[in-house]
């Protein structure tokens, strides 16, 4: 929302210095139905997980890690944890179906109205997508011994409530074209799942090794048995409100002093999205680095491209 305040409050500046006079004035409630187009996605995702090598599950020794000589940067106790645990995957564009109701007044001797505006869009992207950027433990271990690491997005949708202001343009037909701008706020949810397993022989397991001028753990064939086939797995649904602003362009068609026929086109941009949870299971345990539950590993999953367009036929009704 920070980019485009200028945008939002210059239309607006616009609409009251070029107003005039109408007729027509008094409340009017409108619905519609129609089409969003959502753009390509890029997803950020991080979580607070450590070296497997510091999960009390994999490792039951992990106390001792950063004794060893060479795993004295491995922080399995320390903070920051997941400091360089991020990795980021891309879902291709996606539509789906847009709804939507209004009530609104037209203001005295003026082309301008002002409406209270609720729709609902729900964009199914259904797309699996593999990791293609990792850092620091991710990279390592997407290369060296994780033979899956894909993500999910089924479907995005959010109920959307905006206040919207309108120019209509004079017209000497039955047509009225329009003009308008909105903010308002996005609750969404996003529909996501996330799978990484790891090889099933102990044998292309690399954690647990000897580090460049260290020494290998001292356990390290049962960190490897420990981590062969298991799997991190996620199915939820993530929640955000985001805030927003739209822009609206259409034109109505008068049936009668009453009744009107119309289309609208919008093109509606969102601040980020962010949601966050618990695996289902992390290594194939509860998502928790600590047996006593004292550690628990929460994911989160973040996109700033989060525009649509939407592309709808209504009809309005003038009391």
């Amino acid at each position: 929302m920070n980019r485009y305040p200028l945008l939002v409050w210059s239309a607006g500046i616009f609409v009251l210095l070029i107003a005039g006079p109408v007729q027509a004035q008094g409340f009017y409630a409108s619905s519609e139905l129609g089409m969003n187009f959502a753009g390509s996605l890029a997803t950020m995702s991080h979580d607070t997980d450590r070296a497997s090598v510091c999960d009390e599950y994999i490792n039951p020794l992990f106390m001792m890690v950063n004794s060893v000589p060479g795993w004295a940067d491995t922080n399995c106790t320390g903070p920051n944890r997941g400091a360089d645990s991020v990795w980021e995957k891309e879902f291709d564009s996606a539509g789906g179906v847009l709804f939507g109701a209004a009530v609104g007044y037209r203001i005295r001797d003026s082309r301008i109205r002002a409406e209270i505006e609720y729709f609902f869009r729900n964009s199914n992207y259904d797309e699996s997508s593999e990791i293609t950027v990792g850092g620091g433990e991710v990279l390592s271990k997407t290369v060296q011994e994780i033979v899956r690491a894909e993500e999910h997005i089924g479907g995005l949708d959010s109920h959307n409530l905006f206040l919207n202001a309108y120019l209509d343009f004079p017209s000497d037909s039955r047509f009225t074209p329009y003009f308008g701008i909105g903010l308002g706020a996005g609750f969404t949810g996003m529909d996501f799942s996330g799978a990484y397993a790891r090889d099933l022989d102990p044998a292309r397991i690399a954690t647990g090794g000897a580090p460049e001028g260290g020494e290998a753990l001292p356990n390290v064939a049962e960190i490897r048995a420990n981590l062969a086939g298991t799997t991190t797995t996620e199915s939820a649904r993530l929640d955000d409100r985001l805030f927003g602003y739209q822009l609206l362009l259409g034109v109505d068609y008068e049936i009668d002093d009453s009744l009107s026929l119309g289309i609208k086109a919008r093109w509606v941009d969102y601040d980020s999205f962010r949601g966050e949870e618990e695996w289902d299971q992390l290594r194939s345990h509860p998502s928790n680095l600590r047996l006593d539950g004292s550690e628990p590993v929460v994911y989160d999953i973040s996109s700033d491209d989060m525009g649509v367009f939407g592309l709808s036929a209504g009809l309005k009704y003038s009391f």
